[in-house]
């Protein structure tokens, strides 16, 4: 089950990747087989197809990122149709599993000890960070820093249309 997962996930961020490409002759393309992320939770959705996802990048250390968990928890439990994947970035494995258990994390998550995730995504230099993807792999927003009740209301302002 961990490893369909952790397939899929690397499908996601390849077809994502594809989709937020601007130079197409860019030398360094995204290679799904390299990408090295450890699981850290597997959530509790099944795999399928999801309309919308969150990639949400975070650490332990990161007081803002422990602050938002609870929004990413109650935006992947109440809609059916966005999947919710947490990726750790900057970290130790141990505070990163210590972090998910601590704060009750119930989305999808992953461990990224290379710093792979990032290399996919431009301009990522900050965390936490979220970005928001419909079903053809387009980022359809973007929000840096910590999730609150207004960045709550616009992404389900987006989900729910």
């Amino acid at each position: 089950m961990i490893n369909i997962t952790k397939y899929y996930l690397v499908l996601i961020l390849f077809f994502f990747i594809l989709g937020c490409t601007n130079n197409q002759s860019e030398k360094n393309v995204f290679n799904p087989s390299k990408i090295d992320l450890k699981v850290l939770n597997t959530g509790k959705k099944n795999i399928q197809k999801y309309e919308f996802y969150i990639i949400n990048f975070w650490a332990s250390w990161c007081i803002p990122c422990k602050n938002e968990v609870l929004i990413l928890n109650k935006l992947d439990y109440e809609n059916k149709n966005l999947k919710v994947i947490g990726i750790s970035i900057m970290d130790v494995y141990s505070e990163s599993l210590n972090f998910i258990k601590s704060n009750n994390v119930q989305y999808e998550n992953y461990w990224d000890e290379k710093l792979v995730s990032l290399k996919n995504f431009n301009s990522i230099n900050s965390i936490p960070v979220t970005l928001i993807f419909n079903d053809k792999n387009e980022i359809i927003l973007r929000l840096d820093g910590e999730l609150d009740e207004k960045s709550y209301l616009k992404i389900l302002e987006l989900v729910k249309k």
